[in-house]
C-alpha cells in the first residue's frame, strides 16, 4: 500500500490564540497576530478549536504525545523524568513499518540540567537525528551549525543558560517572559532557521523510496523572547491587548506578577513577533514541500507541547493547575492536498480533542493500527465522517513526586482542578484546594466559584467527570498473565 509523509511541525510554549485566521466566522483567529503560513495549513486543513496538552510542562507533554499515553501511564508526571528507552514511540512504530523517521531541533525526551549535549542521544525511534534542546546556550547541533554557516556569529547566537543548569552558567541576556530582547546575531542564524534548514536538509537526503516521518521541532517561542528585529517591528505594542488579570486574587492558589501595562504589551508584541519569526520559517518548509511535489503526499500536523501565560492572571510561562492560557494548545491536521474531508471538518472544529489523540490519528492516516496500549483517540473518523464519538471533557494531570499534584478535566462549559498541597504533610493531613470556573460566564477563568453555593450541583458533576476519567486514564499494564 501506498503510504502518506507526515510532517509535524511542532513548538514550544505556544497558545492556543496565537493565529491569524480562525475560518469564516473569526471563531478561533486572532486579528492582532500575522500567521500568513499557519494561515494556510488551516485553511487547506483542519483547525482544532479545542485542543489540550496533557500535561502543561514541557517533558510530560512530548512524552505523552509521542507515545499517545498519558504522562501518568508513562510515569512522567513533571520535568526532569527522562523518557524510557524501551518505550514504543510514535516514531519507533512507523520505523518498523517502513519509514524513514526524522528529528530535528527539539525533543526534550532526556534532562538538559545536567548532562554533556555533545554525547549521543538514544535514538527513539528516529533514523536521522539533528538534535537541539535549546537555541544557542549549549554546544549542540545547533551552534555547530552557526559555526558551520559563519564561525563569527557564534557569540551573537549564544543565550543564557537556563536557571536549572547544573554547570558553569552562561550570562548574557534575561530568559524571563517579561524581560524580551531583540535577538543579536543575523536573522538567518536563529535556532528557528536552524530547525527549517535542516529539516529541509533531511528530507532532501532522505531514501525517497521510503515514506517518511520528520518532526521540525522549534524551540521558539518559549523563552527567552529575542525575536529578529525585522519582526519586532512588525507589532505596535500599543495596539495590543492587555492580559486577562484575575478579579479575586486570594480565592486562586498562585500570586501574579505587577507590572505596568505598557511592559506587559511590549512582552506580547515580543512573543508574538517570535511566533511570527517561526511562522516565517515554516514557510520554508511549505515552500520546499511544494517545489519537490511532496505537499501533494504529505500530511502536516501543527501544534505546541503547551501554551504560555502571557500575563494572563499575572503570570508568565507555564504549569499546573492547567488554564487555558497554558494547557489550551493549537492544532491544525492538513491531509495530503486533494485528500476527501467531510465538508463539517473544514471548518474549525469545536470537538475536545487531547493531545494523546495526534498519535492515533497519525497511525490511522498512515494506515497503521495502533497498539492497544495507545490511550488517545483517532481523530480521522472526525476527518472524514465515519461516525467520531465526541469526548466529554480533556484531561489535564501533573505531579511533582512527593510534592503537589493537580488533576483538572475541561468540559465545554467548565473546568474543574483539585489540588494537593506541597511537601512537608502526611497523607491523612495533605491539605485539597478546589478551583472550578463557569466559561460560559468566564472564559478567562477570573472568578474561582468551587464555595458558591450556586454552583453546588455543576461542582458534583465535574468531581465526578474528574473522577471517571481518574479511572479512565489509568495505566491498565502490566497485564495479568495467569489466575495467580
Amino acid at each position: 500500500m501506498t503510504r502518506p509523509n507526515v510532517l509535524l511541525l511542532y513548538t514550544d510554549q505556544q497558545r492556543w490564540d496565537t493565529i491569524g485566521w480562525g475560518g469564516a466566522e473569526a471563531y478561533l483567529g486572532n486579528p492582532h497576530i500575522t500567521t500568513p503560513n499557519l494561515d494556510r495549513l488551516a485553511r487547506e486543513g483542519v483547525l482544532f478549536a479545542n485542543a489540550f496538552c496533557n500535561n502543561p510542562v514541557c517533558m510530560p507533554s512530548r512524552q505523552s504525545m509521542l507515545s499517545g499515553r498519558y504522562p501518568s501511564a508513562l510515569g512522567c508526571m513533571t520535568n526532569g523524568v527522562e523518557m524510557r528507552e524501551d518505550v514504543w514511540t510514535l516514531p519507533r512504530i512507523l520505523q518498523a513499518v517502513g519509514y524513514h523517521t526524522i528529528q530535528v531541533g527539539k525533543l526534550h525526551f532526556k534532562n538538559h540540567s545536567n548532562r554533556d549535549h555533545r554525547e549521543p542521544h538514544p535514538r527513539y525511534g528516529f533514523d536521522t537525528m539533528v538534535l537541539s534542546d535549546e537555541p544557542g546556550c549549549y554546544d549542540d547541533a545547533y551552534i555547530k551549525w552557526v559555526e558551520a554557516q559563519d564561525p563569527a556569529q557564534v557569540q551573537a547566537c549564544r543565550v543564557s543558560t537556563p536557571p536549572a543548569w547544573e554547570g558553569v552558567p552562561v550570562v548574557k541576556q534575561p530568559r524571563n517572559t517579561h524581560e524580551p530582547y531583540v535577538f543579536e546575531g543575523p536573522e538567518h542564524l536563529t535556532h528557528s532557521a536552524f530547525v527549517a534548514d535542516q529539516t529541509i536538509e533531511a528530507l532532501k537526503q532522505r531514501n525517497p523510496a521510503q515514506p517518511f516521518f520528520a518532526i521540525a521541532g522549534f524551540y521558539a517561542p518559549h523563552t527567552p523572547l529575542n525575536p529578529p528585529q525585522r519582526f519586532v517591528d512588525m507589532y505596535d505594542p500599543a495596539d495590543l491587548p492587555l492580559p486577562h488579570f484575575d478579579e479575586t486574587p486570594d480565592r486562586v492558589p498562585w500570586t501574579g506578577m505587577e507590572l505596568a501595562d505598557e511592559r506587559w504589551r511590549e512582552t506580547k508584541a515580543a512573543y508574538y513577533a517570535l511566533i511570527t519569526h517561526v511562522d516565517d520559517q515554516i514557510g520554508r518548509i511549505l515552500a520546499y514541500l511544494d517545489e519537490s511535489g511532496l505537499r501533494d503526499e504529505t500530511m502536516i500536523v501543527f501544534t505546541s507541547d503547551h501554551g504560555e501565560h502571557l500575563g494572563d492572571h499575572g503570570l508568565v510561562q507555564k504549569g499546573p493547575p492547567g488554564l487555558e492560557s497554558c494547557a489550551h494548545v493549537p492544532l491544525i491536521v492538513a491531509p495530503p492536498q486533494g485528500a476527501v474531508m467531510e465538508a463539517s471538518a473544514v471548518a474549525p472544529v469545536a470537538h475536545l480533542v487531547e493531545a494523546v489523540d495526534v498519535a492515533p490519528t497519525i497511525l490511522d492516516v498512515c494506515g497503521v493500527q495502533s497498539p492497544p496500549f495507545f490511550q488517545g483517540r483517532s481523530l480521522q473518523p472526525l476527518l472524514t465522517g465515519q461516525g467520531y464519538v465526541p469526548r466529554a471533557s480533556a484531561y489535564i494531570e501533573y505531579r511533582d513526586p512527593f510534592g503537589s499534584s493537580w488533576k483538572t478535566v475541561r468540559t465545554h462549559d467548565f473546568k474543574y482542578s483539585l489540588h494537593t498541597a506541597e511537601r512537608n504533610h502526611t497523607p491523612s493531613e495533605t491539605p485539597l484546594a478546589e478551583l472550578l470556573f463557569d466559561l460560559r460566564e468566564d472564559p478567562h477563568e477570573l472568578r474561582n466559584v468551587a464555595t458558591d453555593p450556586g454552583y453546588a450541583d455543576s461542582l458534583a458533576q465535574m468531581r465526578e467527570e474528574l473522577l471517571r476519567r481518574w479511572f479512565t486514564v489509568e495505566s491498565q499494564y502490566p497485564m495479568r498473565t495467569g489466575r495467580y
